[in-house]
Order: C-alpha cells, then structure tokens, then sequence
C-alpha cells in the first residue's frame, strides 16, 4: 500500500507505510479480528514509542461495581497544577488501551502542566455501550470523592479524548449535565467536568459526508473500519441511546464547558465533528474549532514520528487552557 498524498505531511505518511508493512508481516492466523487489530495497534504503539525521560508514570486501580479500573498517571516531577485531565483513548472503543496511548499522554502532561490520567475502559464487542461511558462516570465519581487522595488528582477536572474516546468525553459531559437538570444531589456525586479537549471525534453512524469519501482510503482509517466499530458499540436502550449520540443532545451541548475540539484535514470524520461543532458555537457552547492540517486520523497518538503533529497537539492544549482562563476571568 502506498501513502504518496504529498499534502499530508511525510512523517505521518512513513509511519502509515510502517505500520502497513508490520500489518502484512505479521501472521496470527489463531487470532479473531478483534484480536488482531489490539495487537496491531500495540506492535504499531512499540514501532514508534519514545519515551519523554521528564515524565513520571505510575498505575492506579479504582474500585467500581463488581470490577477494578485500571488508570495510569503522568506528570513533570514536583508539579503542582491545579488541574487533571483525564485522557480516554482512541481505537473504536474496540482497540487500543494504555500503553498505545502512553506518548500521547506524556506529552499532553508536558504540553498542559496538568496531570493526566489515561483510563482503561472496558471495549467492545465484549462490553457493548454503555459500558464504556459506565466506567468514564465511575471514574469521574472516584475523583470527587478523593480530591488530592489519589496522587496527582487535583481540584479542576478536564477530561478529553481522542477519536472514539473524545466521543465518550463528549458523551461524558452531557450524561453529567442531565443528571444536573434531573437531580442536583445525583450531579455532585462525580467530578465537574470544567473543560473538555476532543481530538478527532466520530458523533454519527453511517455518515456520507465529502471527507468520508475524500480519504476513504490510503489515509488509515477506512468508512469500512468505522461502520463496524459502531455496529460493535451496540444499539442501547432508554437514556443510554442518547449518550449513544451525543452530538444530537442539543440542550446540554448548548451548556457544555470550555472546549476545543481539534479535527485532522485528511480524515474521514472530519466533516461530521466540524459540522458539530459549529451547530455547538451557534447553539451558545463555548467551543473552539481547530482543524490540524496536514493531519489524518490518528495523528494525535503518532507524536513521536511527527513534529508537526506534536506541534498540533501542543496548540489544541495551548487552546484549551486559554479557554479555560478566559472563562475563569469572565466568571469573577
């Protein structure tokens, strides 16, 4: 497969040539597809990982219903921010897990002085929606009752994501925001969602916009690929259907906290999250677009093959705390 598009830019388009050779190279013929897309994207994670020596990591394991939760911390040694973002991987809720998303995660630390938090949530097929979001609001809850208890939480939460995780930041928020509407007391019993910062998000199954068939292929991830991660997310009933779309939710999106939402130009999702986005901005949300040029799907977990890209994800960080400060100034 060749990656020859030269309005991309050339580290990404040498790490999607590595990353279709490690595809053809790597035989598992005893492994399902789910199977072999997790380890995929854990081989893809290796071949590129460079570890930021500045950065301390250490896991965590949070207590919910009937199961553990499994959270890995980074931060700059003697930070002493006031704010934790908590970061939910991409992967189509299916894939992807921490280690695939260490680099990003040390480099949101550098790039925002917060801490983060990187959450394993449970994935589909196995666990079918709502059980993601499920373990995001456990999270969530955990945090409000141990402020500045669990190393390196600290009184401001943001939380965000990339790809299938910056639909279940999104989803995240507007399941907080009812609970406020519906029951005041319910609402205090997780964390405040102050900010949130979604990279790439997909909002809607079955779209045919202009970017879906733009760079349905040779640009990673595929129309195909998508509308079989939303088929494995399940059709929930009740409110979860909701959460399911959250983009549809149009009372809570109008009520959202400071966001930046950051879209990559050669991605098929990026007509549905920038048409969101601006139905948001019209709506009242205090919402910034961004759209990372020279960037396909994914980008954002590609750091340590492209400058360009860190430089992206350093500006969507650089956005955010902005927004945050000139609402914090507003609201005095």
């Amino acid at each position: 497969m060749q990656f020859e598009d030269s309005s991309i830019d050339p580290d990404l388009a040498r790490a999607l040539q590595g990353f279709a050779r490690l595809d053809a190279e790597t035989a598992t013929p005893q492994l399902g597809y789910v199977q072999r897309r997790r380890l995929l994207s854990e081989l893809q994670a290796s071949q590129i990982r460079r570890p930021l020596p500045c950065i301390d990591r250490q896991d965590h394991f949070l207590a919910a219903s009937g199961r553990e939760i499994c959270v890995r911390s980074y931060a700059k040694p003697g930070q002493a921010g006031d704010k934790t973002l908590v970061w939910l991987h991409g992967g189509g809720w299916m894939v992807g897990d921490l280690n695939t998303h260490d680099d990003l995660c040390e480099h949101l630390a550098q790039f925002s002085g917060c801490s983060v938090l990187s959450v394993h949530y449970r994935r589909t097929p196995e666990n079918p929606f709502p059980a993601a979001l499920d373990d995001v609001m456990a999270v969530l809850h955990r945090l409000q009752r141990m402020p500045n208890r669990l190393p390196l939480v600290q009184s401001q939460v943001l939380l965000g994501g990339d790809s299938a995780g910056a639909h279940l930041a999104l989803a995240a928020a507007v399941r907080q925001l009812q609970a406020a509407e519906q029951d005041t007391a319910q609402d205090e019993t997780t964390a405040r969602i102050a900010g949130l910062l979604l990279l790439y998000p997909p909002l809607l199954p079955d779209q045919d916009t202009p970017s879906m068939r733009a760079f349905a292929s040779g640009f990673g991830l595929t129309p195909e690929a998508m509308r079989y991660y939303w088929q494995a997310l399940g059709q929930p009933q009740g409110a979860a259907a909701q959460w399911r779309t959250p983009s549809l939710c149009t009372a809570q999106i109008a009520q959202l906290p400071p966001t930046v939402l950051m879209t990559a130009s050669h991605d098929i999702l990026r007509d549905e999250a920038e048409a969101f986005a601006r139905q948001a901005i019209a709506a009242g949300a205090p919402l910034r677009l961004l759209r990372a040029p020279a960037m396909i799907h994914g980008f954002a977990r590609m750091l340590a093959a492209s400058p360009v890209a860190r430089q992206q994800v350093e500006l969507a960080c650089c956005a955010l705390l902005q927004a945050l400060g000139q609402h914090n100034t507003a609201g005095k």
